[in-house]
């Protein structure tokens, strides 16, 4: 049986009699795919399988159906399982308070009273499945949602390493250019004190270069999982590939960290998140200005878990208040054809997924942008300890 054929049957529960076999039957005649099983676990089993709704006698809910009731409290997020439960009618009679009680706790229930009336079980059956149908469309959603969301995840990251790439490339070139310089000085020098000193200025030129190959390969190195990193190394390991950059666009560059300040996380996707942060700074003040990178070990604002806090503060224009509301947003750009429109919508991402959050606010003296975000000194051990995230 394909799994669209699972997701359009009918399950039937009744272990009385001929029940079963009377329903089944009658299900196969109006066109139903039907499937008879024999307890609540099975039941429990063949709904995870896929099911459209299930026809289910009272009487054959007096047995153990614990692990029913697990599975309806611990469904998706999209799913809200349909059930029709056949009542026996005695005149007069309403259902006990315990009843009621035990229905309620199975959620979505429709009570068909017997003896049955085809047309209502018809209608019951037929509304049960439209609403498990528009169930499952809501659950294909959220999927292909994720996929979609999950590919521009892959594309973004893509496209920052190929950004990285290129800054890499140009922080090299320039110390390379002034070595093939100073090598061509060398070879006219017309003494060798003067040689020598030329010589000593082309060893700091390649120091940097090896510098900066030295924190990328640690950076494409690092593991996937969490790590113990030094946070001002980390701040430093994402400022050097800017250097000729603030350099040729007049960037004084402050750097504040308390040098015992560490934290557990993923090392290349936080300097990643600096990189992009850092990035868009830059950007913002063409015309000169400062860039402040600040780390300090606060607490969460409202739990008080252990964390650090890391800020990058720029003298930009700011933000203006028609962006604001959508910086975070995946496709929002102020960069025209330039901008993808992801880099901050990633970096929120990242930041999440280490259970932090990341704010941005405009300080007035002098104008422009802060851009601040926390993650927990170290990962929660599971999801009940998660940091609750702060807008």
């Amino acid at each position: 049986m394909s799994s669209d054929n699972f997701h359009n049957r009918v399950l039937v529960l009744a272990n009385f009699g001929r029940d079963s076999e009377l329903l089944h039957k009658f299900l196969e005649q109006h066109g139903f795919a039907c499937d008879v099983v024999s307890s609540a676990d099975e039941l429990s089993r063949e709904i995870q399988r896929g099911a459209a709704t299930a026809i289910i006698t009272e009487e054959s809910l007096n047995g153990p159906v614990e692990q029913w009731e697990n599975y309806l409290h611990l469904q998706p997020a999209w799913s809200d399982f349909p059930q029709i439960i056949l009542t026996s009618s005695v005149k007069g009679e309403t259902p006990s308070a315990a009843q009621l009680s035990f229905l309620r706790k199975l959620g979505n229930v429709t009570l068909v009273e017997r003896p049955i009336h085809t047309e209502t079980l018809l209608s019951a059956v037929e509304s049960a499945m439209r609403a498990r149908m528009r169930q499952y469309e809501v659950r294909d959603f959220l999927r292909r949602q994720a996929q979609s969301e999950e590919a521009l995840r892959r594309t973004e990251k893509l496209a920052v390493a190929g950004r990285l790439a290129a800054s890499v490339a140009h922080e090299i070139n320039n110390p390379l250019t002034a070595v093939t310089n100073l090598l061509f000085l060398v070879r006219s020098a017309g003494s060798l004190e003067e040689a020598h000193n030329y010589a000593r200025q082309a060893e700091d030129e390649l120091r940097r270069v090896s510098e900066i190959a030295n924190h990328n390969l640690r950076f494409h190195r690092s593991s996937k999982g969490p790590e113990k990193v030094d946070v001002a190394e980390l701040l430093n390991s994402a400022l050097v590939i800017f250097r000729a950059k603030l350099k040729n666009q007049s960037i004084n560059v402050q750097v504040e960290c308390n040098e015992r300040c560490h934290v557990i996380c993923s090392l290349g996707e936080i300097r990643q998140v600096l990189v992009n942060l850092i990035s868009n700074a830059i950007e913002v003040m063409r015309g000169g200005g400062a860039l402040l990178v600040r780390a300090s070990a606060v607490p969460h604002p409202s739990t008080g878990v252990p964390g650090v806090r890391i800020s990058v503060v720029d003298h930009g224009e700011g933000i203006s208040p028609r962006v604001h509301p959508r910086l975070f947003e995946a496709f929002f750009t102020t960069k025209g054809d330039v901008g993808t429109g992801l880099g901050l919508w990633l970096t929120k991402d990242i930041i999440e997924k280490h259970r932090g959050f990341i704010r941005a606010r405009n300080h007035r003296s002098p104008r422009g942008a802060v851009f601040s975000f926390w993650i927990p000194e170290k990962p929660p051990e599971d999801r009940s300890d998660a940091v609750p995230r702060c807008a």
